[in-house]
């Protein structure tokens, strides 16, 4: 048991003595591998206050409007580049400084290189399709987007472009994530582009109706409008004969952010200028009348 107890002692002194001199011996330029881990150490410390002071100007730079007038995404997206590359190069240096041997891991990094591209093609395809979407500039955070594609329709505000996603704000409060490489191959329409939007608006009047009345009445009531443009195209047509009335459509052009404020309070004033001007739009009792009258 002595024996035993002196065997340990001595493989615990020898451990500590070949790891002191592994840590403390000096190189060939006189210095040894613990100063090298605390000159590492403080290598990552000053890269990222570096980092962050970079990120701040980075950041107030890009408020100037003029001549960095940038899309919010894209700036993140190029800042998160950025930051990639520089711990890339910071993680080079603090390995060349260490002295690790990086030979035997290189074939190893190649493996594990092609086996993680094989098994992330879809993120790859969605990374890409980001560079690609931020780069073309056809949709931008704020946007007001519809993206139709094999899945279906999504509709809202670009909130965020992410590297993989594209965030939407839908007008019920909701967040809808797609792919990135979904959007590239997606119909995309864009309504805030051009800052105006048609405004479509479709009403039935009874066949005994005076059109001309009516058309007067819908005409004069979306020109005294002050969110229309006044110097777009605003008419009033028949567009259909239906089966129990007639298809009045309205046509004229608003600002974007004023195209839901004024179809929404549009079907009101629509109500209230027919009952002043006596013009009926057919009801559920007409249409029953109606097909009464017909089977006799």
């Amino acid at each position: 048991m002595v024996f035993i107890k002196e065997s340990t002692k001595e493989a615990w002194n020898s451990f500590w003595q070949k790891t002191g001199e592994f840590f403390m011996t000096p190189d060939e330029i006189g210095i040894n591998y613990l100063t090298r881990i605390l000159i590492a150490v403080g290598l990552i410390v000053l890269a990222w206050l570096i980092l962050r002071v970079i990120s701040l100007i980075y950041k107030k730079a890009f408020h100037i409007k003029k001549p960095m007038n940038i899309d919010v995404s894209a700036k993140f997206f190029i800042l998160q580049i950025l930051k990639f590359f520089y711990w890339l190069a910071v993680a080079f240096i603090v390995i060349t400084l260490l002295k690790i041997d990086v030979t035997g891991a290189a074939g190893i990094a190649s493996a594990v290189t092609v086996a993680l591209g094989l098994a992330l093609q879809d993120v790859i395809a969605c990374f890409a399709a980001g560079v690609i979407i931020l780069n073309q500039k056809n949709i931008a955070t704020g946007d007001y987007i519809s993206v139709q594609n094999d899945y279906g329709l999504a509709e809202g505000f670009v909130t965020k472009i992410h590297f993989f996603f594209t965030y939407l704000k839908t007008p019920n409060g909701q967040e809808v994530t797609i792919p990135n490489s979904n959007m590239l191959h997606a119909v995309v329409t864009n309504y805030t582009r051009l800052n105006k939007r048609r405004v479509n608006y479709d009403v039935g009047v009874a066949y005994d109706t005076d059109i001309e009345l009516a058309k007067k009445v819908l005409l004069d009531l979306v020109e005294d409008d002050d969110l229309i443009l006044k110097k777009e195209e605003c008419i009033v047509y028949v567009y259909e004969l239906g089966s129990y009335s007639v298809g009045l459509r309205i046509r004229c052009w608003t600002k974007f952010k004023d195209y839901w404020p004024f179809y929404n309070a549009l079907s009101e004033k629509v109500l209230l200028a027919f009952r002043d001007n006596n013009i009926r739009i057919p009801s559920s009792t007409d249409i029953q009348i109606k097909e009464k009258d017909l089977q006799r």
